[in-house]
């Protein structure tokens, strides 16, 4: 991480895209929570990202993100205190007070909310979280892989009211709070993962905000450039192109794993690309081999416009560029391969094929 490194109204679009990317295809459309971003740091300052190791050892650390629908939440964009809400009432069922924020997930709008809410508590924000991209579930973290528990969990939804959530393990959390979100109006503010910043050194995901920042940055910087150095833009901020073409197909599964869509290759109609489709894209198949799969961050990039494209909006006639990125290095190692990797989906290598 660069050493003072910050959030502020000048880039917090960069972040917001940058999150898009790294929440391959998930994650909800960041656009909308960046203007809120961009108001609240332009009138109430920047927020630096600060390394764990800053903190004293025995500082509380609490994990905040939205929970539930994004569509609904875009459509009524949080006020920043139904979060504010959330870690006050964490604070008040555990009986501590929390020193520092970290994000649940570092993709989607929730790379977002917790910049929103360390500037509305006047807190410092952890250049780290649980996830280093986008997942579906919030018991699919490298925390809950150290055995870190995600309860109590205080869900607050936009009309103030508040759940808390004592559950028995993590996936009893996100069963209960999956649940309670027809109530809540269909997605609420979040504050769990209670922890010292010992273990938020020990076991969080570190940079995946300032990540963000470099890799919105060069999709900028792409955006301006002719197609071949916006190619070598993207490579030098780690990508890997997998597949340029056009979707011909978008197929609806019955059961399992929810669609796939199908690219032509835009050099010649003999090579082909299948990329399965969930709450995010779980993996590329090209040519009838495995290029990329979860944890991996595939991205699929509007090829015009370089602009990431959400897994639900890729249709038919589409141009699109397919860039892996390498997941962090902690979703390799066991059990955290268990909860990130095609398995979670029901699915082997083998099978994705």
């Amino acid at each position: 991480m660069v050493a003072g490194q910050e959030v502020s109204a000048g880039n917090v679009d960069d972040l917001a895209l940058g999150a898009a990317v790294v929440g391959s295809g998930g994650g909800g459309d960041t656009r909308a929570a960046a203007t809120a971003a961009r108001i609240a740091l332009a009138a109430r300052g920047p927020v630096r990202l600060t390394p764990p190791a800053e903190l004293d050892p025995d500082a509380w650390v609490a994990a905040v993100a939205a929970v539930g629908a994004t569509s609904v939440m875009v459509e009524r964009l949080p006020s920043s205190e139904e979060f504010a809400a959330a870690v006050r009432g964490l604070e008040r069922h555990a009986g501590i007070r929390i020193a520092a924020l970290q994000g649940i997930e570092a993709g989607g709008i929730n790379a977002v909310i917790p910049v929103l809410c360390a500037r509305w508590l006047d807190v410092p924000l952890i250049d780290a979280d649980g996830m280093g991209r986008a997942f579906p579930r919030i018991d699919q973290t490298v925390f809950a892989a150290a055995n870190l528990a995600a309860s109590p969990l205080v869900l607050v939804d936009s009309a103030g009211n508040t759940l808390i959530i004592q559950a028995s393990g993590n996936a009893a959390a996100e069963h209960l709070a999956r649940a309670a979100l027809p109530a809540l109006g269909g997605w609420a503010a979040a504050a769990g993962y209670l922890m010292p910043a010992a273990d938020c050194v020990r076991h969080s995901i570190k940079g995946s905000f300032s990540r963000a920042l470099r890799l919105g940055a060069a999709v900028r910087q792409a955006r301006l450039a002719p197609p071949h150095q916006a190619t070598e833009i993207l490579a030098a901020a780690g990508g890997t192109l997998l597949f340029q073409g056009t979707v011909i197909e978008v197929r609806q599964r019955t059961s399992g794993i929810p669609g796939v869509a199908t690219l032509e290759h835009r050099g010649g109609r003999e090579r082909t690309l299948r990329v399965e489709l969930a709450d995010e894209l779980l993996c590329a198949v090209a040519d009838g081999e495995l290029a990329a799969a979860v944890p991996d961050i595939i991205c699929a990039l509007d090829s015009r416009q370089v602009r990431p494209v959400l897994a639900d909006r890729i249709g038919p006639g589409q141009e699109l560029d397919v860039w892996r990125f390498a997941a962090p290095a902690e979703w390799s190692r066991p059990p955290s391969n268990r909860l990130g990797g095609l398995a979670a989906y029901g699915l082997a290598p083998a099978e994705a094929i």
